[in-house]
């Protein structure tokens, strides 16, 4: 069985000795085993599961919602469909973000028109004058 000592797991997973401390607070990773002299050990299967919270942190979810998902798994409670139903409701809350960023972006580029226009919204030129900003 391969084992790691913090230092060559944390580089193994490619992150840093504080997120495994922090994993480790808030029980994202069992509590290691440890070497008659102290030394933290940890699994293969520690790694697996780094791997599988970095990567559920890409995909957009929370810690607390891998924390739910890890905990759930543990009592053999998480089935594929419930997995798929936790994706679509991530998706979900990214097409809405995205939309918000998108009219965002576009109110963005409606006042960026509006100041390089030389027929200004009334709106725009009053607030020119509140941020002393006239040209």
């Amino acid at each position: 069985m391969v084992t790691y000592l913090r230092g060559e797991l944390a580089k193994e997973a490619n992150v840093n000795i504080e997120t495994l401390r922090y994993y480790e607070k808030h029980e994202l990773l069992p509590q290691p085993q440890r070497t008659a002299s102290g030394y933290r050990v940890y699994t293969e299967e520690t790694l697996t599961r780094i791997i599988f919270i970095q990567n559920a942190k890409n995909c957009g979810f929370t810690l607390r919602e891998i924390k739910k998902a890890l905990k759930k798994s543990e009592g053999g409670n998480l089935s594929i469909p419930d997995f798929i139903m936790a994706i679509e409701r991530k998706m979900t809350a990214v097409d809405l973000e995205i939309a918000k960023r998108e009219k965002t972006r576009l109110l963005l580029g409606d006042l960026k028109r509006n100041l390089e226009s030389a027929e200004r919204h009334p709106g725009v030129q009053e607030t020119l004058q509140i941020l002393k900003m006239e040209d």
